[in-house]
């Protein structure tokens, strides 16, 4: 009886020493049934491994660290496990963004009101948005932002709008052109006129422009310095102003459709000084 129990007991310990032998190179003595997925290829198989890593490299699957393993590698078999290997890829893309140019119009007194021009062209600018996509065995499961580089500047356009205001003024024939400045600040004086006129006629207030370029006035008289433009009904043909800004007297001659009441329209010589002159709130004498 003895003998029988002393068999039993070294039995179980050769088999424990069999065991712990055994599981030293990864094995157990029982097998497990377990499901095994890789890349989405899924099989059931018997395995002696005691871990789960010792089951991939018997099954020869290839991993990274980016990889993804559904259990930890120094896991215990157990019976009815599912491990699934997720191949995990990722990369890095590229895409265009255009940024839009703007339109900005600038004020040019030398264009005339209602005229533009095109000075500068606008170009569209462009940046590139980095973005970090990841696969899941070949399949996108996540695109993530990671940042926006600039390529180029966009090119704003520039349209030069017109201000320069361009006035008609009566003449004996008819309307003719002349530029007035939007900002009439100039203190013009035309000088080597002399004139001894005195301020001792009926003061008016008048609104004085200028005109050039005629050949013949209202009253068949050929314009010169020293003849204005009026409103018969206000100013009479023939009378004599008398204006201070050039000390000299003038003589109404001719008029026009654009003259009406207190406005008198001053002939000078030449386009600059009619510019120069621009538009002026002034007080004149009538001489007689």
């Amino acid at each position: 009886m003895n003998f029988i129990n002393n068999k039993k007991i070294k039995s179980s310990a050769l088999a424990g020493i069999i065991a712990i032998s055994l599981s030293g190179f990864g094995y157990s003595l029982s097998s497990k049934e377990v499901t095994l997925v890789v890349k989405g290829k899924e099989k059931n198989l018997s395995t002696h491994k005691s871990n789960v890593k010792k089951l991939l490299d018997e099954q020869d699957v290839k991993y990274d660290g980016n990889d993804i393993v559904t259990l930890e590698l120094d896991r215990k078999i157990k019976n009815g496990d599912r491990i699934e290997v997720i191949d995990v890829r990722e990369q890095t893309i590229r895409e265009k963004k255009e940024i839009p140019y703007e339109t900005k119009i600038v004020d040019d007194k030398n264009l005339l009101k209602g005229n533009s021009t095109v000075s500068t062209e606008g170009e569209t600018g462009r940046n590139e948005l980095v973005y970090k996509i990841t696969y899941y065995n070949g399949k996108k499961v996540d695109k993530k932002f990671i940042k926006e580089e600039e390529v180029s500047h966009p090119i704003n356009k520039v349209i030069q709008k017109g201000i320069k205001e361009e006035v008609k003024v009566a003449s004996s024939r008819g309307e003719t052109t002349r530029m007035i400045p939007t900002l009439n600040s100039y203190d013009t004086t035309i000088k080597n006129y002399d004139d001894t006129s005195k301020t001792d006629g009926k003061q008016i207030s008048v609104e004085a422009t200028a005109y050039t370029g005629h050949n013949i006035t209202s009253t068949g008289t050929k314009p010169k310095w020293g003849t204005i433009a009026v409103d018969p009904t206000i100013i009479p043909y023939g009378t004599k102003v008398y204006i201070p800004q050039f000390g000299k007297t003038f003589i109404a001659e001719d008029c026009g459709s654009a003259i009406k009441g207190n406005k008198i329209d001053i002939y000078m010589y030449d386009k600059e000084e009619v510019y120069n002159w621009g538009r002026k709130n002034i007080e004149v004498y009538i001489v007689e």
